[in-house]
């Protein structure tokens, strides 16, 4: 069980010399010894899933999902709309929100003056709604806290925000909890599938909540071992 794949975002090279080490990751999972059955390698929100396809062998990779503990949380909150930060993120993760009558709104980069790209809301209206960002993963924030921001603009009464792996190099969660540069969010779900990080969250004080991976973990191996 690897509940964040740290080298997720490291699939192919694109300068020469760097090492694609989504790859050596999979090379080394591949190569473990068979015990009469593949290994089954179980990831959660993989971010990119292609990466999948580098294991080979004696290795099959299990792709889960911790948005069902996103959705226990909104069983019990205001939110009524979905919002994206990419086309990439509603694709993937949409669906999972149909049984819940949840309003979906997807945002994108556009091209601004020169180089410079901007937030826009590409499809759906956050006017009125109390709205939940949904992504996979969280570096720095910078895409997240802009498509935050746009939506605000756009009328939305709360904006709230769920990844499933808080990355936040340097500390720079500091800057989305009360009183950061940042602080664009009502309440920031994330797990604690990266607990070097997370179990420095100021969940009692601040706006970060920090989701239990544990029991979703044994449901999904106790549904695999009985198969």
């Amino acid at each position: 069980v690897l509940p964040y794949y740290p080298v997720g975002t490291m699939e192919r090279v694109t300068k020469e010399g760097t090492v694609a080490t989504a790859a050596t990751y999979a090379h080394m999972f591949s190569s473990l010894p068979s015990c009469g059955r593949p290994s089954r390698l179980m990831v959660y929100d993989l971010h990119t899933l292609q990466n999948r396809f580098y294991l080979h062998g004696h290795a099959v990779a299990s792709l889960q999902t911790s948005i069902p503990l996103l959705k226990q949380r909104l069983k019990d909150s205001n939110v009524d709309c979905v919002a994206f930060p990419d086309d990439g993120a509603a694709k993937r993760f949409a669906a999972m929100f149909q049984d819940m009558g949840m309003e979906i709104i997807v945002c994108g980069k556009t091209r601004g003056e020169g180089d410079t790209r901007n937030v826009a809301i590409q499809d759906g209206d956050a006017e009125g709604k109390h709205i939940v960002i949904v992504d996979d993963l969280v570096q720095t924030g910078g895409t997240l806290f802009e498509c935050g921001k746009v939506l605000k603009e756009a009328g939305a009464l709360t904006v709230n925000a769920f990844v499933a792996h808080a990355v936040f190099p340097k500390d720079s969660w500091v800057r989305f909890n009360t009183g950061g540069d940042r602080a664009c969010f009502d309440k920031f779900w994330v797990t604690n599938s990266i607990p070097t990080v997370t179990d420095h969250l100021p969940v009692k004080d601040g706006v970060f909540e920090v989701l239990n991976l544990l029991d979703l973990i044994i449901e999904d191996l106790d549904y695999f071992s009985g198969c």
